[in-house]
């Protein structure tokens, strides 16, 4: 068993404190354990680097997002925002990575995300401001509504991404 400690640039109030320490009993295999642990990936830094094989990264983490959709649509239809937080925390924590992994970089830095994410050259519409209201408002239907779609244009932005590195890579 492994005791890692959250960098203090990973210590956001969505998902850690400041200081605090998770433990690895068993690595699961890709991308499994951002489940568990948020930003899992590019704390360890770990190789294969996700953010250098995005062609199978995202679609594995867009196949975890479905799994938390799912969840989320049920939480949501029946109207329990309590039941909603986690799901939609770890949802936006899988958002973050694909974003940073699209743009080849690791997640660095969640505390001061606004200016990670403006930096970043490839990102959907509006997607500071749209974060944002989530951030905000992370257990209403609305930012659900939101992820859901910023998942769906960063997918796009992703496939597009790939084409244009395997036409690069020729």
């Amino acid at each position: 068993m492994k005791t890692v400690q959250v960098p203090n640039e990973f210590a956001h109030p969505l998902f850690f404190r400041g200081g605090e320490v998770f433990e690895v009993k068993n690595e699961l295999a890709f991308p499994q354990m951002m489940k568990n642990v948020p930003f899992y990936y590019d704390m360890t830094e770990r190789e294969p680097f996700p953010w250098e094989h995005i062609e199978q990264s995202i679609p594995a983490v867009q196949q975890l997002w479905n799994e938390e959709k799912a969840t989320l649509e049920h939480c949501f239809a029946k109207r329990d925002r309590r039941a909603a937080r986690q799901p939609m925390i770890r949802g936006l924590s899988y958002l973050l990575s694909c974003l940073f992994w699209l743009n080849g970089k690791r997640v660095s830095n969640v505390r001061h995300w606004q200016e990670e994410i403006r930096a970043l050259p490839i990102t959907p519409v509006n997607c500071l401001e749209r974060l944002q209201f989530i951030f905000d408002r992370c257990d209403v239907y609305h930012s659900f509504i939101q992820l859901c779609e910023l998942f769906g244009e960063t997918e796009k932005l992703a496939y597009k991404q790939i084409a244009i590195n395997k036409r690069m890579a020729r």
